[in-house]
């Protein structure tokens, strides 16, 4: 019996162990003592993750939200508006992921009338995915990969709404996208592949509109490797400690 509660204890910190390191994998929020003076490209508040870099900076620009009717979560989040134009954001992992979860919560305070706001995924240089509001119906998430599109709908207008997209993906290239929306209970989800041999390197933050008051906020970005894979790896792990015990 003693060695069987050992071999449990061994299971409970490996496993903590294991999904302790993957949600720290790659994270950062708005709120973080980093923004604290503003939103600089080498203002790095997480961990896991590159510095900023521009994608688009024609007409428009980022700032740092804190009114009421654009903060997502705690104090603060990251906007971006259009301006004269577009702007779009980059973030890059440290390492590149074959397997694993992508979240952020978002916020579309767009008309939704001249261009996509949104989130993008990167291998490399090329773009495999994106996903967000796209000038064609308020009540449905846009999403594209390669020469395929489709749609996920909530039935309720998203403008404004508080969202939170969820993406998974396995080393096949198949992913599934979740969007849920915070403050009510609709959700939804599509699946796609968008090939094999792809590996995430890093993510797009996108507002590619013009105009004034015409801003896509985000915030909470948190990534960590395939949740099924770390639970088999520290399940093993669990099992070789135990037998390794039982023979001892």
């Amino acid at each position: 019996m003693r060695t069987l509660l050992k071999g449990f204890c061994a299971a409970a910190i490996t496993l903590s162990a294991t999904f302790a390191w993957a949600s720290f994998y790659a994270s950062d929020d708005a709120d973080n003592p980093a923004y604290d003076s503003g939103w600089n490209l080498t203002d790095n508040g997480g961990t896991g993750f590159g510095n900023w870099y521009e994608i688009s900076a024609s007409g428009g620009g980022r700032f740092i939200a804190t009114a009421p009717f654009q903060v997502l979560d705690g104090n603060r989040s990251w906007g971006l508006f259009a301006g004269s134009g577009n702007y779009a954001i980059g973030r890059p992992l440290n390492t590149a992921l074959s397997a694993g979860q992508f979240t952020v919560l978002a916020r579309h305070n767009v008309s939704n009338e001249v261009g996509f706001t949104g989130i993008t995924v990167y291998s490399g240089l090329s773009e495999i995915l994106r996903f967000g509001l796209n000038p064609s119906n308020n009540n449905a998430v846009y999403f594209a990969y390669g020469s395929n599109t489709g749609s996920i709908n909530l039935g309720v207008e998203l403008r404004g709404a508080r969202l939170r997209y969820i993406l998974d993906w396995d080393n096949s290239g198949n992913f599934t996208l979740t969007v849920n929306l915070l403050d009510g209970p609709q959700a939804g989800s599509a699946t796609g592949n968008w090939g094999s041999n792809v590996s995430v390197s890093a993510f797009g933050f996108n507002n590619y509109n013009s105009g004034g008051f015409q801003d896509f906020i985000f915030d909470k970005i948190e990534v960590i490797p395939e949740p099924a894979s770390l639970l088999a790896l520290g399940v093993g792990l669990a099992g070789l400690m135990g037998l390794r015990r039982r023979k001892a």
